[in-house]
């Protein structure tokens, strides 16, 4: 446990990540930061199954992928065993919680067009931005695809794929997710 906060210390100042208050982090995160990654107060992050009886397949991965991308998360929010990765901009609002598997991402990270991939393997991809607003809850192993904005208490179910807006106070469940009012 020791060793996992200094490990977690020492990745935060080396990769520059700026937080505004106290984050808990249980077990190690893994961090790439050729951006900016900018965490808020009271959140935590779980990363290992030892602090989350899902069963988390992996530490949490916080990502930028070039110098003008960014990650912002809010106050409050929990994440468990995520991949967050950012080509462009990805917001987390405040008292999200974000369930174990989780992946989040606002790149294809590789072209569509086969003749783009063997000219360059990454270049030509598209990005979008993502933004979840406060209050929404992410199941286990959801996919959130670049584009997608997910409204106020929002709640995206176990497994979904979201490939579109869900609008505030909706349930997104499925693959691809089909989109409903919360009752």
């Amino acid at each position: 446990m020791k060793v996992d906060a200094l490990y977690n210390s020492w990745q935060f100042r080396k990769q520059q990540v700026h937080y505004t208050g106290k984050v808990n982090i249980r077990g190690r995160i893994i961090i790439k930061n050729k951006g900016q990654i900018v965490i808020g107060e009271n959140v935590t992050i779980n990363n290992s199954s030892e602090f989350n009886p899902v069963g988390l397949p992996h530490p949490t991965i916080l990502a930028t992928l070039n110098p003008q991308a960014t990650v912002l998360i809010g106050n409050n929010t929990g994440i468990s065993g995520a991949a967050i990765v950012s080509a462009q901009k990805i917001i987390i609002g405040n008292n999200v919680l974000i369930g174990g598997g989780t992946a989040i991402w606002d790149t294809d990270f590789h072209p569509v067009d086969p003749a783009q991939r063997l000219l360059h393997l990454t270049h030509g991809a598209k990005s979008a931005p993502i933004v979840i607003a406060d209050n929404v809850f992410i199941g286990a192993r959801a996919v959130i695809l670049k584009g997608v904005t997910i409204g106020k208490g929002a709640i995206v179910g176990a497994g979904a794929v979201v490939n579109k807006d869900v609008p505030e106070n909706c349930y997104a469940v499925g693959n691809p997710a089909i989109i409903k009012l919360i009752d």
